[in-house]
This record gives structure tokens, sequence and C-alpha cells, in this order.
């Protein structure tokens, strides 16, 4: 299992499709804040996108995808800075199958139509990936690729009007989230995860790869070292530079991420969370729990809020 999977299925990312809209003339739309990750894609003609300021509007094409990251503010319109009307206070002109048909602005010319959507997440294991994207990102779905080929498909379900299509329509919204993700990340991996950059490299993709299949066992440099069929002193220098941490401070960061999502959102005992993170009792748990933390694990269960 390689990182980003781990932290998709992990986090239950999923998507929902709620808006198909076209635009004309003079427009300007102010979409609503709130969505961990809010989605626009853009099927037809251009328009510009931002967040705080229309100086940074970026233009978007057909075929482009815009990923806000929450809580940012968003907009889009005809051009940078135009006037927009708030989303949630413009009635759309009717159901159009899964998702409400929504038309903004007026008069002729070539229009510009997109969709809208919204991704959730449980918990806080995604946030690691979301800080890695700035507040807007455009993302460009090369012709032939699978991005491409997917969002064709998303285009043609949305002129439908048959039974179970926002079901069809959201779980192709979730094959867009993995397939943009790894578009944007592969093209910028400067600002990508360091775990995402070192995901690509045979011997730490290995051991990442199994850190993260069987975070129960009980790994050494060594063993991990074996993963990546490396020597240990080469293993450790060469996780170090990729990671900027050494693997057994890797393994244990995950290991304390897993169980603040297991003390936050489950009811299980401190023995079964330590159990199921490969610790030999509910007392080394507790142990490692709090010097990762500064509290003991019971009492950062009591004051934590479900995410």
């Amino acid at each position: 299992m390689d990182v980003l999977t781990d932290l998709l299925q992990r986090s239950r990312a999923r998507g929902a499709a709620f808006s198909h809209s076209t635009a004309r003339g003079d427009w300007g739309v102010q979409f609503p804040r709130g969505a961990k990750l809010a989605i626009h894609g853009i099927l037809g003609g251009e328009a510009f996108a931002w967040t705080d300021s229309p100086a940074d509007a970026r233009r978007v094409l057909a075929g482009d995808l815009v990923l806000v990251r929450g809580p940012s503010s968003q907009q889009m319109a005809h051009a940078p800075g135009a006037p927009v009307v708030p989303f949630d206070k413009h009635p759309p002109t009717g159901p159009f199958g899964g998702a409400n048909k929504m038309d903004f602005g007026s008069g002729s010319g070539h229009p510009t139509t997109f969709f809208c959507g919204a991704y959730t997440f449980d918990g806080n294991l995604f946030d690691g990936l979301l800080s890695g994207l700035p507040d807007l990102t455009v993302v460009r779905a090369r012709a032939g690729s699978g991005l491409r080929a997917t969002l064709d498909v998303f285009a043609g379900e949305l002129l439908q009007q048959t039974p179970g299509q926002q079901v069809l329509l959201d779980s192709l919204l979730d094959v867009i989230l993995v397939q943009a993700l790894r578009e944007q990340l592969t093209a910028d991996l400067e600002s990508a995860p360091d775990w995402y950059r070192a995901m690509s490299d045979p011997g730490i993709g290995a051991a990442l790869r199994a850190i993260h299949n069987a975070p129960h066992r009980p790994w050494t440099v060594a063993g991990l070292a074996a993963e990546a069929a490396l020597s240990r002193a080469s293993f450790a220098r060469r996780f170090t530079v990729l990671l900027g941490l050494a693997p057994l401070t890797y393994v244990t960061n995950w290991r304390m991420a897993l169980a603040r999502e297991q003390l936050r959102d489950g009811d299980a005992g401190l023995a079964a969370v330590a159990r199921s993170l490969g610790y030999a009792s509910e007392f080394s748990f507790a142990a490692a729990f709090k010097r990762h933390h500064g509290v003991a694990p019971g009492r950062w269960r009591a004051t934590a809020t479900p995410a």
C-alpha cells in the first residue's frame, strides 16, 4: 500500500457533485466556504478563478480543474474582479439529473459550462496532503491522460437524466480526486509532501509501503533496510535525506497519527488501540503517546473533538 492510498482510504475521502452550471456574458459567482476541498471543472469555454485577491486570478480553460482548499474564499467569473453573486442564494433553474442546473449572467456569445463538487474527509489524516496544496490549484488534464478520459465520462453523464446518476457522478468524482492529485503532485514535485517525492525512490518507496501495509510490525532500521534492499547505513542516510527525519521517527509519527484517529473517533479501549499499533501493552503505548504528545492518551481522548 502506498502512502497516498493509505491516506485516502483511512480518511474515507469521498466526493459529491452538486451543480452543473452555464454562464454567459458578464457573470461572476462566489462559492460557499465550508468544504475541506472544493472542485470546479471547466467543461467548455473559459473563466477566471481566485480566492482572496482578483490580482491572483487564474485563467481556466475547458478540461481544467480548480481545486480550492478550505476554508479559503472562492470566486469564478468572466473576468478577474468582476461582480459576483452568492452561489447558495442563486436559485437553480431546475434539477439536471443528479446535479442542480444553474444559469449565471446573460447575453450572447460562447457560454462557459462547469460543474461543482466538494470532498469530505473523516479525521485529520488527510490534512498532511491538503497542506501541500496551495489555496487554489489549477490542474490541467493532459490530452490522452486518464484524468481527461474520466472528465469526458463525467461530462457525458451530466447530460443524462437516468436512475442512479448521482451515485455514478459521486463515484466518478472520487476517481477524479485521485487522478487530479497524482497529476498535480507529479507536476509540482517541489511543493509535494516529502513522502510523495520519496515514493518514487525504489528503496525508500518500498520501505514506506511496508510501514503503511503493517504499521503494527515491530519495525527496526535493519528490518526496513531489508525491505528497501539497502544496507542499514545507506538506508538510514537516504531515508533521512528524502523525508527529513529518521526511519523510526517516521514509524512513530505515523503510529501516533493513527492513534489520534482511533482515540478521537472510536470507542476502543487503550489496550485494543495499543495492540493495533504494535505495542506490547497498554502501558508501553501510553508511555509512547505521552512522550510524543505531552499528555496521556486517556486525557487526550477526553479533550479531543471528533473530526
